[in-house]
C-alpha cells in the first residue's frame, strides 16, 4: 500500500480506457464485431489470465476473441499451419501471440506470417517501417497507451524534453519514434536510455516527461527527477502478493506534477490499445475509411494515410 502525497496527480488508467472502450461500442454497432484470435503457447499463469482477461474485454465492446491454446510440446509446423490458415481467413481481423514463447520458438518466425493488416501488436516490419516514416498504420499497444494517457490528461508533448527509460522493440524504442514525430501530438525531444547508459539519473533530471519500461522494482527515484515531472511507468514487477512499477511512487511524490500509478495506471489503457488496433485493422480490410469520434483518437488514428 502507497501513499500519494498532494499535490501530485494521480494520472489513472481506466478513464482513459473507459474512453476508449466506449468508441469502439459505438464501432461495433456501426461496422459490426472484429475478430481476434490469440494464440497462447504454454502459457504460465500469468500469460493464461492475460489472454482470458481479453475475451472479457471483447464481451464488454461488442468484439470476438477465439484463444488458440497449445502444449509446449507444439511443433513449429503446427503452430505456423493455423497461423496461416487465420492469415488468409477474412473472417479473422487480427492476430496476436502471447510471450513468452517456449524454448525453441523464436516470437519473429511465427510473426512472419501474420499478415501486416491484421498486426494488431504493431510488430510487423512494414508498420514498423511506417511508424519510423511518421504515418504510423499500426502503433504498438503499450506505446499507444501510454500517448493516449498523456493527451487525455492533457500533458503537453510539443517542446517538451522526453526520457524514456527502455529500449524494447515493443515498447522504448518505438515510443521514442513516436514522440519525436512532427505531428500535433509529437514534437518531442526525446532521448533514450537503457542498461548499458552510465547514468541515468543525469539524463531523467532535466526531463519534463520521463517514460520508464525497464521491469526495475522502483529505480526511478525522487532525487533522478526534476520539479513538476509527468512519470508514465510502463513496468510491471512482482512484489509480494501484488505488483508495484518502475517507479518508486512514493519516493517522487514530492516533486512529479504527476504520475501514474501501478497497478491502475497503464495497464488498462494498453488492453484497450490493442483492441483499437482490432477496430482500425477491420476498417482496412474492408475498406472503410478510418475515422473515430473521439477528439485524440481521431488526432492518432484517423485518416491519415499509411494504409
Amino acid at each position: 500500500m502507497y501513499v500519494i502525497y498532494a499535490p501530485m496527480e494521480v494520472l489513472r488508467g481506466k478513464p482513459v480506457s473507459q474512453r476508449i472502450d466506449s468508441e469502439l461500442k459505438l464501432l461495433s454497432e456501426k461496422i459490426g464485431a472484429p475478430t481476434l484470435v490469440v494464440y497462447l503457447v504454454n502459457g504460465d499463469r500469468s500469460s493464461a489470465i492475460y489472454a482470458r482477461s481479453k475475451i472479457k474485454k471483447g464481451e464488454k465492446i461488442g468484439a470476438k476473441v477465439i484463444l488458440r491454446e497449445y502444449s509446449k510440446d507444439v511443433s513449429i509446423d503446427e503452430l505456423e499451419m493455423n497461423l496461416s490458415k487465420d492469415a488468409t481467413d477474412p473472417a479473422i481481423h487480427g492476430i496476436m501471440i502471447e510471450r513468452p514463447l517456449p524454448d525453441g520458438i523464436d516470437i519473429h518466425e511465427p510473426m512472419k506470417i501474420v499478415p501486416s493488416v491484421k498486426d494488431v501488436e504493431g510488430l510487423h516490419p512494414e508498420n514498423y517501417g511506417l511508424l519510423g516514416m511518421g504515418d504510423p498504420r499500426f502503433i504498438a499497444p503499450t506505446p499507444l497507451g501510454a500517448l493516449l494517457l498523456m493527451l487525455h490528461y492533457g500533458v503537453e508533448i510539443k517542446g517538451s524534453e522526453v526520457v524514456v527509460v527502455g529500449r524494447s522493440p515493443n515498447v522504448g524504442r518505438p515510443l521514442a519514434t513516436l514522440l519525436s514525430q512532427k505531428v500535433a501530438w509529437g514534437n518531442a525531444t526525446v532521448t533514450l536510455v537503457h542498461s548499458r547508459t552510465k547514468d541515468i539519473g543525469a539524463h531523467t533530471k532535466r526531463a519534463d516527461i520521463v517514460i520508464t519500461a525497464v521491469g526495475r522494482s522502483k529505480m526511478l527515484k525522487g532525487d533522478m527527477v526534476k520539479e513538476g515531472a509527468i512519470l508514465i511507468d510502463l513496468g510491471i514487477n512482482p512484489e509480494g502478493n501484488g505488483i508495484v512499477g518502475d517507479v518508486d511512487i512514493e519516493d517522487v511524490a514530492g516533486k512529479a506534477w504527476g504520475a501514474t500509478p501501478t497497478p491502475g495506471g497503464t495497464g488498462p489503457v494498453t488492453v484497450s490499445s490493442m483492441f483499437l488496433n482490432l477496430y482500425k485493422a477491420r476498417m482496412l480490410q474492408e475498406g472503410l475509411k478510418v475515422e473515430f469520434n473521439d477528439e485524440i483518437l481521431g488526432s492518432v488514428y484517423g485518416e491519415r494515410g499509411g494504409n
